[in-house]
């Protein structure tokens, strides 16, 4: 008498797979935190100054202000 698991070799080989890309998904992210952490900044940039709109010197008077 033979048992057939053609059914869970697939649903394994699948399981293994997917275990063994999301370690290497993991170490990847692991490795980018190690070794890329360092050169971050010290001091935290001003979020407000990076999206201010430049000053135009050309009109002085602001049509917003009314």
């Amino acid at each position: 008498m033979t048992i057939k698991h053609t059914s869970n070799k697939i649903s394994l080989r699948w399981e293994l797979g997917v275990a063994l890309l999301l370690k290497i998904l993991l170490l990847t992210g692991l490795w980018f935190l190690l070794h890329r952490w360092p050169e971050r900044p010290v001091v935290k940039p001003d979020i407000a100054a990076h999206f201010a709109l430049p000053v135009s010197s050309s009109n002085p008077e602001n049509h917003y202000d009314r």
